[in-house]
């Protein structure tokens, strides 16, 4: 048996009626959930951007004290207002505050000066075509970093010394002051018995009055605690272990980072992870789950580390106490994770910079006449203390005038060393 369903008009205006309003009705439920959930991704998006800024600004603020000692580093401090610029905590290259052409006059003359060349020379500046682009590498990001926790540790070594320096001391004051003492007379001390004996009678009456009275609340002070997400400065040296020494730790750190900066060690790993090794233990099943332990991974200092070496020389106080040596090795593993958490954080910081930045360029030409072991004077200040300068050719004729007359004289005169320099250079302006 077929059935012929056949639907009227009336019925399919009304069905269509009805697919209208059931399709108005997913409309508004499923319209705004993707409107919401594109939405959700912009914002989120905008919030991770804005949050990259922030860290990046922060951490520019917390590199902020060592530019100073780079753009000392590099000859672009500005000398006469350094002074000035610490006290306000900032730090400007002096072609930030000044023109490039009589920055570099200045700068080359002063050069010429110290390598004790004479004044009469000839100077030509003028700026290169076009701009250099430079990229700033991963490495580069990790030596400023490398070089901010070295500018910490030795501000810290220098003032555990002091307070070392201070505690010897007074403690010298104080053996000088027992011993000086030490030399009253037994009668002395029996007059001073009886008269001290009524005033500790009445001391005792005051302290009995004085327990009595309930002391007053006393409000603690509002203490930030610290973020450890987001450090401002590197952590120092654990007060637990003896401040004898804290002050050999950080001299000794202090020594190992600035030979890590200058490449001459040959910790690929770095200082501080090349110092422990971690001793992972295996998860344990248990028996059908009773007794069943997770796995767990413990930092220990390296028997070679030398760090270990300086915790056992411990003072005379700690020598029988065997649990001491222990607590100062975990404390100073603690350390050491602590500094390489901040590390990475401010690492993860300089990665949100720009990858490459320009710098402009200016050509430097000279003209002088001086002996050779001026001229290297010149060369190794303009290596060593002018680094934004860069010689790019060095021209040497003898004086021919000077070299037919010398012929007849003594070989030590002066006008036998006499050389025509022309030297051209490149300024990089950062």
């Amino acid at each position: 048996m077929e059935l012929d369903i056949q639907l009227t008009p009336r019925s399919r205006i009304l069905l269509g009626i009805l697919g209208a309003v059931l399709l108005v009705l997913v409309a508004i439920q499923v319209v705004p959930a993707f409107y919401g959930l594109f939405a959700n991704q912009e914002a989120k998006a905008k919030r991770e951007q804005l949050s990259n800024t922030e860290n990046l600004v922060h951490a520019a603020e917390v590199l902020k004290p060592v530019e100073a000692e780079i753009y000392k580093a590099t000859g672009l401090a500005d000398t006469e207002s350094q002074q000035a610029e610490e006290d306000d905590q900032k730090a400007v290259s002096l072609f930030d505050t000044q023109p490039p052409d009589p920055v570099i006059r200045a700068r080359v003359d002063g050069l010429v000066r110290r390598a004790g060349i004479e004044q009469n020379y000839q100077l030509l500046t003028k700026p290169a075509a076009g701009k250099q682009s430079l990229k700033l590498t991963m490495q580069n990001r990790e030596r400023l970093v490398l070089y901010l926790y070295l500018k910490h540790i030795e501000a810290e070594a220098e003032e555990l010394t002091e307070i070392a320096a201070q505690e010897a001391e007074d403690e010298s004051f104080d053996m000088l002051m027992d011993a000086w003492l030490s030399g009253t007379t037994e009668s002395d001390t029996d007059e001073k018995t009886g008269e001290t004996g009524e005033a500790s009678d009445e001391a005792s009456d005051e302290t009995e009055s004085a327990a009595d009275v309930e002391p007053a609340d006393v409000e603690p002070a509002d203490v930030e605690p610290e973020d450890p997400t987001n450090p401002s400065e590197y952590a120092s040296l654990p007060e637990v272990i003896p401040l004898s020494l804290r002050v050999k730790l950080a001299s000794y750190i202090k020594g190992m980072v600035t030979q890590q900066l200058r490449g001459v060690t040959d910790l690929r790993q770095g200082f501080f992870a090349a110092q422990v090794h971690k001793i992972e233990t295996p998860a344990s099943p248990g028996i059908f789950g009773i007794g069943a332990k997770p796995a767990t991974v413990e930092v220990q200092l390296r028997r070679n580390s030398p760090l270990l070496e300086i915790l056992m020389q411990m003072p005379d106080e700690y020598a029988e106490d065997q649990p001491a040596a222990s607590e100062f090795q975990s404390a100073l593993v603690k350390y050491i994770e602590k500094i390489q958490e901040q590390r990475a954080f401010f690492l993860e910081q300089l990665a949100l910079a720009p990858a490459t930045y320009e710098t402009q360029l200016y050509t430097v030409e000279m003209k002088f006449r001086t002996d050779l072991e001026k001229l290297v004077n010149l060369n190794h200040l303009i290596e060593t203390n002018a680094k934004w300068l860069t010689v790019r050719d060095l021209r040497i004729s003898a004086d021919k005038q000077s070299s037919g007359a010398q012929r007849g004289r003594n070989r030590g005169g002066d006008d036998a060393t006499n050389l025509n320099v022309d030297l051209f250079l490149i300024a990089q302006i950062f």
